[in-house]
C-alpha cells in the first residue's frame, strides 16, 4: 500500500497512514513511527495502540 501525500495542519483522510511532526515546549520532532488516522482518532500503525492527543 502506498502512503498518501499529506502535508497539512488539518486531519488526513480516514484510514490514512502518515508520518507526524509533533510539537511541544522544546520544539518540533518527528514521531518515530507511522500513525493511522481512523474513527476520528490517532493510532500507532504498527501496534494498533490508540495515542493520547491533547
Amino acid at each position: 500500500m502506498s502512503e498518501p501525500e499529506w502535508n497539512s495542519t488539518t486531519t488526513p483522510e480516514e484510514g490514512s497512514i502518515v508520518h507526524v511532526l509533533a510539537e511541544d515546549d522544546f520544539g518540533q520532532y518527528p514521531v518515530p513511527f507511522r500513525i493511522l488516522f481512523k474513527d476520528d482518532r490517532w493510532w500507532n500503525a504498527h501496534t494498533g495502540e490508540e495515542l493520547e492527543v491533547f
